[in-house]
């Protein structure tokens, strides 16, 4: 059994080595993000070596007794902290001086917990005991994991990531490997469980890196591309164009450009983001396609150029958006002349300055 644990700490070990290498040499990884993966690895690679540490120690010489009792304080320490690192690494961390505060007085709590024998104990001839506030440190480490998910979730929305499915997955594959351990302590594959889930976590925010315009935070092409080949329901197709937009590249340069596309998508993205599905398709060009309530396009419309309004009047280098839309009906038209059709409308309404539909 010793050496099947010894085995799965090694395979842990490639785990967290490729993740971290992988976020390293990742070009569509920040500076800033890949410095928070290595971190998070880190910390899963001490918590499992230090598994591994009191496993080793655990029955043999008693002179180790305080090797295995310092093995055992730094695991129970650093297992809710990479939650938190993972958190950070990829989603957004919320209420950061409330948790950090709660981070130390669980360090604290276990040192205490060491010198008192209530966590775990190390007895005369070094074997390892669970203790009867043992609880505190599982209730800690489970709420770390859930507080991440949902900080994950939360960090994401901005990104329009539709995958709370695989989300809820990884968390109960998550459970299962931790559960296990809980009830079969023999069985240590916890932290293999956090390694692979790392893994996981880091290849869910890359698809969903893959999926966004980085200029403006909505859909990329690709996504549209692929929506629009797949559309299965009735649904509005809207088309946005900003007017003048060459003017502003050429009098206040790309930058000053790019600062009107994402001001554009941001009230675009708030106002339609929760109907439909939000998407740069080319240039100063973007494209809704709203597939639920489509009883409230007209109130969307006025609500989104009230606020264009209010965003032309606070940035005076910003013309205005031309808006056209059109209705498909998934058994009577085809999505690309509705398209079309809602293109032209578009440009009607950069003419007659108002929507047209």
């Amino acid at each position: 059994m010793s050496d099947m644990y010894t085995a799965i700490v090694f395979i842990t070990g490639f785990i967290l080595l490729i993740t971290a290498v992988d976020a390293i040499t990742n070009q569509l990884v920040s500076r800033k993000n890949k410095s928070e993966i290595v971190l998070l690895c880190l910390f899963i690679g001490i918590a499992i070596f230090c598994e591994w540490t009191g496993v080793k120690t655990n029955g043999a010489d008693v002179s180790l007794i305080w090797l295995h009792k310092l093995a055992k304080l730094v695991e129970f320490c650093v297992a809710p902290l990479i939650s938190i690192a993972a958190a950070i690494a990829y989603g957004k961390l919320e209420r950061p001086k409330f948790v950090a505060a709660l981070l130390t007085a669980h360090a604290v709590f276990e040192v205490v917990a060491l010198f008192n024998n209530w966590v775990f104990s190390v007895d005369a001839d070094n074997i390892y005991h669970r203790e009867g506030l043992y609880w505190i440190y599982i209730v800690a480490f489970v709420l770390s994991v859930v507080y991440c998910f949902i900080c994950i979730v939360q960090g994401n929305k901005k990104y329009q990531a539709r995958f709370c499915s695989v989300l809820i997955l990884i968390l109960c594959f998550l459970a299962a490997g931790i559960g296990l351990q809980m009830f079969h302590s023999e069985i240590r594959v916890d932290f293999m469980c956090v390694a692979i889930g790392n893994l996981l976590l880091y290849n869910y925010r890359g698809n969903i890196v893959n999926q966004i315009d980085m200029t403006t935070q909505l859909l990329n092409r690709i996504c549209y591309e692929r929506k629009i080949e797949n559309i299965k329901t009735s649904a509005y197709v809207l088309i946005f164009d900003i007017n003048k937009f060459k003017q502003i590249n050429d009098t206040y340069g790309h930058a000053e450009g790019d600062r009107c596309l994402m001001l554009v998508a941001q009230q675009i993205h708030a106002v339609y983001g929760k109907h439909g599905s939000c998407y740069r398709i080319g240039g100063d060009e973007f494209c809704v396609i709203m597939h639920k309530h489509l009883d409230k396009l007209d109130d969307l419309n006025c609500k989104f150029h009230n606020s264009l309004d209010k965003l032309t009047a606070d940035n005076v280098n910003l013309y205005g958006v031309a808006v056209g839309y059109a209705l498909y009906d998934n058994k009577q038209t085809d999505i690309r002349t509705v398209i079309a059709e809602a293109d032209e409308k578009m440009y009607q309404n950069k003419h007659t300055n108002t929507v047209v539909g």
